[in-house]
């Protein structure tokens, strides 16, 4: 399974003039813990999260009069920023977080921002049940060509969809619908003797 199947879009990013009060305001109605830091290109530069926040707030409240000016997300970013493009393996991002101790990896094309994958965003893969994948994969196929017309097993995140054959024109959009579905790590095409319930 790929970044483009987990991240969150779109992504709620700051600039570098952005207040710390504004910043923490957006991490609290945005949901999210981590906020990417853009400059007038829209092209990532750093990132800010809820704990680099909190601890330049304390500070500002705790030395006001050393500290005249209100702090930005330009002065407690994080730079440079670990980024991955939307092929990036959930492996690999889940990775990252746990070797970095990131709370999030903004998924980028040519610096411009496309989402962001979070801790939650792995624990909800990782937490998901094979049925209710099951069920989602078989709705999007039964959406696309009709219902019965093929069937779906779900293993471990592994689909298995019977009823296509080798040379079924339709085989690849097949398996990229199933491919979309948070919880689908890869797709197989079983003989339809395997099928559950064949001979």
């Amino acid at each position: 399974m790929q970044a483009r199947h987990v991240m969150s879009s779109p992504v709620t990013t700051v600039d570098r003039s952005t207040s710390v009060d504004e910043c923490l305001r957006l991490v609290g109605s945005s949901g999210f813990t981590v906020l990417p830091v853009v400059d007038e290109r829209k092209h990532l530069v750093g990132i800010v999260s809820e704990g680099d926040l909190l601890r330049a707030r304390f500070r500002e409240l705790g030395g006001a009069d050393s500290q005249p000016d209100e702090m930005t997300a330009g002065d407690v970013m994080a730079s440079p920023v670990v980024a991955m493009t939307a092929d990036a393996e959930v492996s690999e991002l889940a990775s990252a977080m746990l070797r970095s101790r990131l709370r999030g990896i903004p998924i980028v094309h040519d610096h411009d921002i496309l989402g962001i994958v979070t801790r939650p965003d792995l624990i909800a893969v990782l937490t998901t049940d094979d049925a209710q994948v099951a069920k989602e994969v078989q709705h999007r196929l039964d959406v696309y060509g009709g219902a019965g017309r093929w069937r779906v097993d779900v293993a471990h995140g592994s689909a298995s969809i019977f009823g296509v054959t080798p040379h079924d024109p339709e085989r690849n959009v097949i398996a990229a619908l199933a491919d979309t579905v948070p919880g689908i790590a890869e797709v197989h095409f079983p003989p339809e003797s395997t099928s559950p319930g064949g001979t």
